[in-house]
């Protein structure tokens, strides 16, 4: 190795372990324990394995701590996310829970002999055990396929359209969240439950139909994700529906065939799947497909101000 090469791996070294990086960095791990101590209510195992995960990666090499702020949004959004435990959005709108029901098989309900009935009961009886894995599967990869997605533009040296991505990912996050706030709505598996005549009750999330896959197998996969699920009150809009969307949008922008056809499927898939497995109404995708498209019109319109710069600046200074 010549001494050229060996300077530079020392000049990298020295830049990521340097009082520069480390100290930040860690003042931000601090504040966050203490976020989640204080803040939450306490430590899970998932906060000690997202601060060890990342911090892995930061200072494992050059590489990944540019992986770190490449996928900056993600985190951000996973942070959020387990954040609104602590303002539960019941406690400033009230929950929509017959009135969701009754606008649901007003709208989409179905006829049968028994009465009308939403699609969700529907489905309650006449389900399959192939749909009951598939609509699992295609439901608990909301956030592995586009991380898969992410780490592949990110090693494909496709660096600003992850970042442009993530943003617009987080974006939806948010804006699908002020919804929820804006109308804290019950879930189908809440009225299956609990009935629309006995007003609000505080709960736990519930894995609803995607427990049969659990009980198939004989694993507390669902069971478990979901007894962590830290906005119960939620269903509207659904983001798992909006999601697909704005991964499809820019799979389709970058011309990404293959992975334009997967998150073609995972769409479609995920829209079944989010009503199948008792999670939402058909309302309930449809606003979540309304609030995905919104996002990609703000984001749109953002990209013709100081945004895309300020986003271009920090790809060339984090992640290039």
């Amino acid at each position: 190795m010549s001494g050229n090469n060996i300077e530079s791996i020392q000049i990298k070294t020295n830049s990521r372990f340097s009082l520069s990086s480390i100290l930040p960095y860690f003042l931000v791990v601090i504040l966050y324990l203490l976020w989640v101590k204080w803040g939450i209510g306490g430590f899970r195992r998932d906060h000690f394995i997202l601060i060890s995960g990342v911090s892995f990666v930061y200072f494992i090499h050059e590489e990944g701590r540019k992986m770190v702020f490449g996928f900056l949004f993600l985190i951000l959004y996973w942070i959020i996310f387990d954040s609104v435990r602590a303002f539960p959005n019941y406690e400033y709108m009230p929950i929509h829970i017959g009135d969701l029901y009754q606008a649901e098989l007003d709208w989409f309900g179905i006829n049968t002999a028994e009465g009308r009935i939403t699609a969700n009961e529907y489905f309650g009886k006449h389900n399959s055990t192939f749909l009951d894995i598939y609509s699992a599967i295609i439901y608990i990869c909301w956030i592995p396929i586009p991380f898969a997605f992410g780490v592949y533009l990110f090693f494909a040296k496709k660096r600003k359209e992850l970042v442009h991505y993530l943003f617009a990912f987080l974006m939806v996050s948010v804006m699908g969240l002020i919804f929820q706030y804006l109308y804290p709505a019950a879930a189908p598996w809440y009225v299956e439950l609990h009935g629309i005549e006995e007003g609000f009750k505080k709960v736990a999330g519930n894995p609803g139909r995607l427990v049969k896959f659990d009980e198939y197998f004989g694993v507390n996969v669902f069971s478990n994700m979901y007894s962590l699920n830290a906005n119960v009150y939620a269903a509207v809009p659904s983001k798992h529906c909006a999601f697909p969307i704005i991964s499809l949008f820019f799979a389709y922008k970058f011309k990404l065939r293959f992975w334009t056809i997967v998150f073609t499927v995972l769409m479609l898939s995920t829209w079944f799947s989010a009503v199948y497995t008792n999670h939402h109404y058909i309302i309930d995708v449809i606003c979540g497909i309304l609030t995905a498209l919104l996002t990609l019109g703000i984001y749109l319109l953002l990209m013709q101000t100081g945004v895309k710069n300020w986003i271009n600046s920090y790809i060339q200074r984090r992640v290039l």
